[in-house]
């Protein structure tokens, strides 16, 4: 026998693995119910060694809306891990978006920023009492938001992810289930949420997680997330009204902007970066003709200076169309060109600019990209967006980074 990443195990040893859960928070569930499943995260990782050289562990939630709980370098001991399953919070949403808590786990949790590691078993245990439900969320059905589960989940299994499925109760989708784990004898299904208490159960996912390691395949180690070999024209639309606050929150959106211009290959013949900032009134204040340098663009976006207002995105939105013309150094027709919107509120001018310029742009050949942070309309958003993976939402300003990397993959492809 030996020690398995803190369990006695017959098999084989395992010196590191990189659990994340994703975690079932919709309104469907009854709220004891919601601290029984908490409970269920609770044993299961009881017999664990949890450390930052042995096992990791990650959380995420979802319903309506995805709710990052930790990631896998946030906790460094096992008491602060288990004291957080047990904090995890029900958000009680009308809608089921596995897809999206899928996404995020690919985008953010299995990454070396958050902590997931290159030399470990990769591990996801996905819970849930139904099956997938976009609601009035996304533009799928939901036949297609099932697809979409499905796609995501493929996606973790592609990158090295065993993923095991956890279905409660009479309403789970049992196709579903089959097509988010890793294979047959990775699906576990009960009844009633007290089942998940069983030892037998309990002992049996503790197995398999053992045996998922013997199986799993590390993947090689992925290059930085960068767009070397994209060319293309990207302006950014940057939210300067008043609703941001101040100058220092300004400067955080700054910071995302050029985290991600950092990670492009400015040149003249490569990508070009123009940016518009907005409020009440709209400005280039870099077009595209002048942004072929990337430590210039850097420097100059950092210059940028706060003011205030109300949050006209369609002028925005119509200075962006100009901006993309060959006379302000746009090559329509001959790169991609992308239009990348931040803002935190709704837009004043909805009904009667916003969304006939969003329009506009689009109808143009530009791929519109809709960042939102709390306060910002999320269906505006999905209006003006050229797709629903185009769409990126987070809490507070200072959650942006967290988003950099899936912001990067979209915007590469």
């Amino acid at each position: 026998s030996c020690f398995v990443t803190g369990y006695l195990c017959q098999r084989k040893c395992l010196k590191k693995a990189d659990i994340a859960f994703v975690v079932d928070s919709s309104s469907s569930i009854w709220y004891l119910n919601f601290v029984r499943q908490r409970r269920f995260l609770y044993d299961i990782l009881s017999p664990f060694d949890i450390s930052p050289t042995k096992t990791q562990v990650a959380a995420v939630s979802y319903s309506n809306f995805i709710r990052p709980e930790f990631q896998f370098n946030t906790y460094k001991d096992k008491t602060s891990v288990l004291g957080a399953t047990q904090n995890i919070t029900q958000t009680n949403g009308d809608a089921t978006r596995t897809y999206k808590a899928l996404e995020y786990m690919n985008d953010q949790i299995f990454t070396s920023q958050n902590g997931a590691r290159n030399d470990a078993i990769k591990i996801a245990i996905v819970t849930t009492d139904g099956e997938t439900n976009p609601g009035s969320y996304d533009r799928y059905s939901k036949e297609e938001g099932k697809k979409m589960t499905l796609l995501q989940a493929q996606r973790a299994k592609d990158n090295g992810v065993y993923v095991f499925a956890v279905g409660v109760g009479k309403d789970v989708n049992d196709q579903e289930l089959l097509g988010i784990a890793s294979g047959p004898e990775s699906v576990i299904k009960v009844n009633t949420y007290e089942e998940l208490r069983e030892n037998e159960l309990q002992n049996k996912l503790i197995d398999w997680t053992c045996e998922a390691g013997e199986k799993t395949t590390l993947p090689p180690v992925p290059p930085n997330v960068q767009c070397e070999k994209k060319k293309a024209d990207i302006i950014f639309a940057i939210d300067q009204s008043s609703s941001i606050g101040d100058d220092k929150q300004f400067r955080i959106e700054l910071d995302f902007v050029n985290s991600l211009i950092k990670e492009l290959d400015v040149a003249s013949d490569q990508t070009r970066i123009g940016a518009v900032v907005f409020s009440t009134n709209s400005e280039r204040r870099l077009e595209l003709r002048d942004g072929i340098n990337r430590e210039t663009v850097i420097d100059t976006i950092q210059k940028f200076e706060y003011g205030t207002g109300d949050t006209y995105i369609g002028k925005a939105f119509a200075d962006m169309r100009e901006g993309f013309l060959p006379a302000k150094g746009g090559r329509p027709g001959l790169v991609p060109q992308i239009a990348v919107l931040i803002t935190d509120g709704e837009a004043t001018d909805q009904n009667t600019k916003a969304k006939p310029e969003a329009d506009k742009l689009r109808n143009s050949g530009v791929e519109i990209f809709a960042i939102g942070v709390k306060g910002a309309n999320r269906k505006q958003l999905e209006r003006y967006a050229s797709r629903p993976s185009n769409v990126f939402f987070v809490d507070d300003l200072n959650a942006l980074n967290t988003i950099s990397g899936a912001v990067l993959t979209e915007l590469c492809e």
